[in-house]
C-alpha cells in the first residue's frame, strides 16, 4: 500500500482559482462621495480667492469694509488702530503682490479641483491626479502670499490683527493637507481603486 495519497474535490481539476475571486469588490460610492466633496470645498476656494483679487484691484478700501474689519478688534480687543493704518497695511499687501499670489493660486487650485472632482464622479483616476495638483498649487501659492502678508502685518498691525494673520496661514495648509488626502484616497484604497477606470478594466479582461 503506498503513503502517498492526495484529497481532491470532486470536480477539481487541480488548477487554482482565478485571481479575480480574491480580488476586492469595487467601490463606487465612495470616490463618488470625495468627488461631490472635493467639487464643494473647492467652490468655497473660489469664493475666497475672488476676494482676494478683488483686493488686488482695490486702491482704496471702503469705510464699510475697515468697519467690517476693525470694529471687533477695536471693541472686543481694545486695539488702537486707526483706518489710515490698515489702509497702508491694505498698500503695502497689495504692492507686495501677496494678494495676487494668494488669489491667482487658489483660483488655479479651485479649477483643478473642480474638473477633478468632476472626472472622479466618473470614475476617472485622472481626476484624482488633478485634484491632487490642485491642491498643490493652492497651498504652495496660499501659504508662502500668507507669510508675506504676516511679515508685513508684525511691522504695521497690532498683535490681535497678527495672530489673525498667523492662524489663517496655518489654516490655509492644513485646509489644502486635507483636500490632497481626500483626492488621494481612491488612489490607495483598493476597493475604490478598483471602480475607477472601468472601461480600462473591461479592456484589460478581454484581452
Amino acid at each position: 500500500m503506498s503513503d502517498d495519497f492526495s484529497i481532491r474535490m470532486s470536480g477539481d481539476d487541480g488548477l487554482a482559482p482565478p485571481a479575480s475571486l480574491f480580488s476586492p469588490k469595487p467601490d463606487k460610492k465612495g470616490p463618488k462621495t470625495i468627488a461631490i466633496l472635493l467639487i464643494f470645498g473647492a467652490l468655497a476656494m473660489g469664493f475666497t480667492a475672488y476676494g482676494d483679487i478683488q483686493l488686488s484691484q482695490s486702491e482704496d478700501l471702503t469705510k464699510e469694509e475697515l468697519d467690517a474689519l476693525l470694529t471687533n478688534v477695536r471693541t472686543g480687543n481694545g486695539d488702537n488702530i486707526t483706518d489710515e493704518e490698515y489702509q497702508d497695511y491694505h498698500d503695502e499687501a497689495r504692492e507686495s503682490g501677496a494678494y495676487t499670489i494668494r488669489g491667482a493660486s487658489v483660483m488655479t487650485g479651485a479649477v483643478l479641483i473642480v474638473f477633478g472632482g468632476v472626472m472622479l464622479f466618473r470614475l476617472k483616476s485622472l481626476g484624482s491626479k488633478l485634484a491632487i495638483s490642485g491642491s498643490l498649487v493652492a497651498a504652495l501659492g496660499g501659504v508662502y502670499a500668507n507669510y508675506e502678508l504676516y511679515t508685513i502685518s508684525q511691522q504695521m498691525l497690532p498683535e490681535s490683527l497678527i495672530l489673525a494673520n498667523k492662524i489663517l496661514g496655518y489654516l490655509c495648509g492644513l485646509c489644502m493637507v486635507i483636500c490632497c488626502s481626500l483626492a488621494a484616497l481612491p488612489l490607495f484604497n483598493s476597493a475604490a481603486k478598483a471602480a475607477l477606470d472601468p472601461n480600462m478594466t473591461v479592456i484589460t479582461e478581454e484581452e
